[in-house]
């Protein structure tokens, strides 16, 4: 018991003294909450007149005078009952109903003419930001060029448009001003763009200038630097420019879009895939003719009455993979790679090298994209380089910094790439250009830039474009369309079929019943019916419209031809008129052809006092009236270097005969002109001794058999 009272008291004791402490803070605990009461009703009070709380503390704030409303109208507005007023001139005075009515449908005709008006202009006047050329530096080349497919600024290229300069830009005849090519996915073009892009194809081709960009391909086929190298990128991306240009002669808003194969990779048939339907590049026909889309019945340079394809025979296109090691190359030899090296190359074979990556391409499409000799044939031969220089664009932009761009390039070496792959071995057949040319930087700051490749991903799963789809299985990422009767097995649950829907692996109309639904696989040459295609006919009951793909216009073009038809010299009419285009047939070819009727010349020939190239003004500010261009000059630019008052030939007469020195056409000392002269070194003529081209070897005859009667006459003299 004892116990048990000492621990009751032991207890008490222990909450007695627990009651005491806390009544010792209840008076603090009262005056801090009382403290914070009047505080928050002192902010409140302070805020209602007006004030604001810094830190704690009650500031005044200015009070700011009330503006009257002038206008009721302004005070209904502010007030929620406040209901918006008809708009369809109902609630008119009678007497101006009428003038109501006038109103609103010119502001609705104006606001649909708006409309349609940024629909057709897909490029605004401004230049956009990316599209902002950067300046190039003093020295560089292609600021101003005999042809214009010399030129590497949009400036060089002005006056060939017959646009004027502007603050520093080429403002066109129209009033638009020529920008950058912006190179977009095949897919990711607008309607208008892809129109623009056929026409423009088709317009060159009725022309004549396709056949003859498509020759020079063929040229370069086989024993050049354009293949088998390092200058093979370099080499098509000289090609692909000049033929931009030549597109944009035609309509300056066009630009060669580039093929992103990777996107039709994933497909389960690649055959099947939109781009090759009429709305694209067209279909083929049981034998492998394209016989439809824009590019139907197209004559090869050969003479064959189509194009031919035979798709998926052999290669592969471009898988995500082979991108991926291209772009994360670190070395150059890696990408302007040794790709037929001999017996003694220090470096081992690069079977990942862009070169045999994009060939397998080739080998796939088949027919005449196949051998390099044909390829130029096929218009998909160009969108597809495209994107390979956009591939090489992109491992330069993330591998190397910009002064290193134009410096960096394989090392020569004879067994691991022939001499016409060297830095400085000529580029043929583009005068005065060297492989190491392909390198600057003036084609990306000056000429075009790419698009970004298609993208989606799980919060935004749309391509931006209705010929593709986005697979978000797995990674999400973009996939073409498939056309009308494509296999799409595997895509079931996607928007995989363009214009029709995936029914048991098949792409089918929606109005299609499944009992009449075929099963047979589809082949490259089976003719399909697409939706887009048909032209107001019944299919299986169904009643379809057609979308006009290419307009068969009669397009003209934005800028004349150019016509490569100028004497060199100014005594070339002289020369002729005595027998020299007979006696020296090589030399007046080239430097005295409008004289020896070789070309039909774009220009009077009777007029002694013009400007007959339309660079002469610049050429003259450059001072070249003087100098190494001063024949040319004298001939082709009278009027801009002060010599209308000259007779042309005044120096090309000596004691009365005609002057005629031509110097000899393989010597060390051969005369180079600045603007046009087209040396033939040794090298060079080693290089197309075995040439099959009856031009190049009918050439090589001329010349043996004139140094061998010189060689007699040097002997009997």
């Amino acid at each position: 018991m004892r116990v048990k009272t000492e621990k009751s008291e032991i207890w008490k004791f222990s909450e007695h003294r627990k009651n005491r402490e806390t009544m010792r803070w209840t008076p603090i605990l009262a005056l801090l909450l009382c403290a914070t009461i009047i505080s928050v009703l002192a902010v409140k009070s302070t805020t209602k007149k007006g004030g604001n709380v810094v830190g704690g503390t009650a500031v005044k704030r200015p009070m700011v005078k009330k503006v009257p409303m002038a206008n009721k109208n302004i005070q209904r507005l502010n007030q929620k009952r406040w209901r918006e007023p008809p708009r369809d001139c109902s609630d008119a005075p009678k007497h101006l109903k009428q003038t109501c009515l006038m109103i609103r449908r010119m502001d609705l005709a104006t606001r649909r003419r708006l409309a349609r008006q940024s629909v057709r202009q897909t490029r605004p006047n401004q230049v956009p930001n990316w599209l902002q050329p950067i300046p190039v530096p003093a020295n560089a080349r292609g600021q101003a060029a005999y042809h214009p497919y010399d030129c590497m600024t949009l400036l060089c290229l002005c006056p060939f448009f017959n646009g004027r300069n502007v603050n520093g830009q080429c403002v066109l005849s129209n009033g638009v001003v020529l920008q950058m090519s912006w190179r977009k996915e095949y897919r990711m073009m607008s309607e208008d763009e892809r129109r623009r892009w056929h026409n423009a194809l088709n317009t060159l081709k009725r022309n004549g200038e396709y056949d003859r960009l498509s020759r020079q391909h063929l040229e370069v086929g086989v024993g050049s630097g354009a293949h088998s190298g390092p200058g093979f990128l370099p080499w098509h991306r000289e090609y692909l420019k000049r033929v931009e240009i030549a597109l944009r002669m035609v309509d300056p808003l066009v630009f060669i879009p580039y093929w992103d194969s990777v996107m039709d990779s994933y497909l389960p048939d690649p055959r099947d895939s939109i781009l090759f339907s009429d709305l694209f590049v067209g279909g083929t026909d049981y034998y492998g003719n394209v016989i439809t889309g824009p590019f139907a019945y197209w004559r090869t340079i050969e003479g064959r009455s189509t194009i031919l394809r035979n798709l998926g025979a052999e290669g592969q296109l471009f898988n995500e993979n082979q991108v991926n090691t291209i772009v994360a190359q670190n070395t150059i030899e890696n990408t302007l790679a040794y790709t037929a090296p001999q017996p003694g190359c220090p470096y081992p074979n690069n079977y990942g090298a862009i070169e045999y990556s994009h060939s397998n391409i080739h080998l796939w499409i088949g027919g005449d994209m196949k051998p390099p000799s044909t390829s130029a044939n096929e218009p998909i031969f160009f969108m597809h380089h495209s994107f390979v220089d956009y591939l090489w664009e992109l491992w330069r932009q993330l591998q190397q910094p910009r002064w290193l761009r134009e410096q960096a390039y394989s090392a020569d070496h004879p067994t691991c790439a022939n001499w016409q792959h060297f830095s400085y071995a000529p580029m043929r057949p583009f005068p005065y250009l060297v492989n190491r040319d392909g390198l600057s930087n003036s084609y990306t700051d000056q000429m075009y830039r790419y698009a970004p490749r298609a993208t989606c991903s799980h919060q935004r799963p749309n391509c931006g474009s209705p010929y593709l789809f986005c697979d978000t299985r797995g990674y999400p990422h973009c996939v073409s369309k498939i056309r009308l009767n494509g296999n799409c097995r595997g895509f079931e649950q996607n928007d995989a079929c363009y214009a029709s829907r995936c029914w048991w692996g098949r792409c089918v109309n929606a109005n299609f019943a499944a009992a009449r639904m075929k099963g047979a696989r589809t082949h490259s040459n089976s003719t399909l019916i697409d939706l887009e295609l048909a032209n107001k006919v019944t299919v299986n009951g169904t009643k379809v419209e057609r979308v006009p793909l290419v307009k068969r216009i009669s397009v003209k073009m934005t800028a004349p031809l150019f016509v490569d038809c100028y004497n060199r010299m100014p005594c070339c009419d002289s020369w002729a008129k005595t027998g020299g285009c007979q006696r020296e047939p090589e030399f007046m070819s080239q430097y005295c052809q409008a004289s020896c009727n070789t070309c039909t010349p774009s220009y009077n020939t009777t007029d002694s006092c013009t400007d007959r190239h339309v660079n002469c003004v610049a050429w003259k500010a450059d001072k070249m009236c003087s100098g190494k261009s001063a024949d040319f000059m004298s001939e082709n630019c009278r009027h801009s270097c002060g010599k209308c008052e000259l007779e042309r030939d005044s120096q090309c007469f000596k004691n009365g005969k005609v002057c005629f020195l031509i110097p000899h056409y393989f010597g060390s000392n051969i005369v180079r002109f600045q603007i046009i002269a087209i040396p033939v070194s040794q090298n060079l003529r080693e290089s197309i001794s075995d040439s099959l081209m009856s031009e190049v070897t009918n050439r090589i005859k001329k010349v043996k058999k004139q140094e061998i009667d010189a060689t007699k006459k040097v002997r009997h003299g």
